[in-house]
């Protein structure tokens, strides 16, 4: 019963019907109109309301207007034109436009608004990242070093590490709180500014108008140098007494000076002896590695006889087992100095300078810093 519709005439019959039949339905479809058309492009989308606008995509004669509809989307053009006027191709290629009669739709900008680099006017916290200098941070925000060294309290041996945060100002200079009795003028002459800039900057009615704990922001200042503390003679000390050899010969540059006479180190920095030890006789003197405050003077558990001094910017000294000392506490005390005599006091077998050198609260290896 399926042969006949296995027959290769049969098969040949319905393609026929079937290209018949798309023929025929090709002559009867339904003309699109222009109105119709337009309602269904992308343009008519953003026409709130379409019912009653004819809409003819076309280039369009005339002087343009431009408003600004939306700063993130670009810019909206319309042309006025007279509702007789004949319509001219005078656009560039790729410009769409519609038109009711009075006005037209020109290309919708769809670029984002660039609205460039300004300057920075407020306070930031910078959190310190691996790799990062207190040079390359000011480079990033493209203010002076000192300006990241004065507002962060850092002296120039200062470490910063991941983690720290930073006071970042916005510009070159220094940040003052008012104190009671402080006036515009002082704090001007302070910080090496005119009087004006303050004002100016921090948006002052006057001169007059500033308050206690009020943080003024000043433009192009520096820190003031800090006076040098008075040098503490040996001979002032209750030491003096002793016959106490000269100081050495004050080496300049930025790493310590060497501590004695004696270049001969009996132990070096280790695990659970975080210092070096420098050999010498009960002949040879202890020096001051650089000049500061001295913080301590006096018996140590292990250490015997010790002097701990302050460099500041977080560095400090230790000395330990003198058979003398020179100094007291609160003394201070130039580069070079001479503070004691090698010894053997606390414990030791024999007599030699035991030195550390302390960054942060850390014990590190002295031979980094001399």
């Amino acid at each position: 019963m399926f042969y006949p519709l296995l027959s290769k005439s049969t098969i040949h019959v319905v393609i026929i019907f079937v290209a018949l039949a798309v023929v025929f339905n090709s002559f009867f479809t339904q003309e699109t109109r222009a109105e119709e058309f337009g309602q269904n492009t992308i343009l008519a989308s953003i026409i709130t309301d379409v019912q009653d606008v004819e809409i003819v995509e076309t280039a369009i004669k005339g002087k343009a207007t431009t408003n600004n509809y939306s700063d993130s989307m670009g810019v909206l053009t319309i042309y006025d034109v007279a509702a007789t006027e004949s319509l001219a191709l005078d656009t560039e290629e790729g410009d769409v436009m519609t038109s009711e009669g009075s006005a037209a739709l020109v290309k919708p900008g769809l670029a984002q608004t660039t609205l460039g680099d300004r300057p920075r006017d407020d306070v930031i916290y910078y959190t310190v990242e691996g790799g990062d200098t207190v040079s390359t941070i000011a480079e990033k925000f493209s203010i002076s070093t000192n300006t990241i060294l004065w507002e962060n309290k850092l002296g120039p041996r200062d470490y910063i590490k991941p983690g720290n945060q930073l006071t970042i100002l916005p510009y070159s200079g220094v940040s003052h709180q008012v104190k009671s009795g402080d006036t515009l003028d002082k704090i001007a002459k302070k910080y090496s500014v005119d009087s004006e800039t303050i004002i100016e900057y921090n948006q002052l009615a006057d001169a007059s108008a500033i308050e206690t704990n009020q943080v003024l922001l000043i433009l192009g200042g520096s820190m003031p140098e800090e006076p040098k503390p008075t040098i503490q003679p040996n001979s002032s000390s209750s030491w003096g007494l002793f016959n106490i050899p000269p100081p050495a010969s004050a080496t300049s540059g930025t790493k310590l000076q060497w501590p004695t006479t004696s270049r001969k180190i009996s132990q070096y920095y280790k695990w659970r002896h975080y210092a070096i030890d420098i050999a010498g006789d009960y002949t040879s003197p202890t020096y001051a590695a650089d000049s500061g405050r001295v913080e301590a003077v006096g018996w140590g558990s292990g250490y015997g006889n010790r002097i701990i001094i302050d460099h500041g910017n977080g560095i400090k000294t230790l000395y330990a087992h003198h058979s003398k000392m020179f100094v007291k506490t609160g003394d201070y005390v130039s580069r070079g100095q001479t503070i004691g005599m090698i010894g053997c006091t606390g414990w030791c077998t024999g007599s030699h300078v035991h030195f550390e050198v302390i960054v942060n609260g850390q014990k590190v290896n002295p031979l980094n810093y001399l």
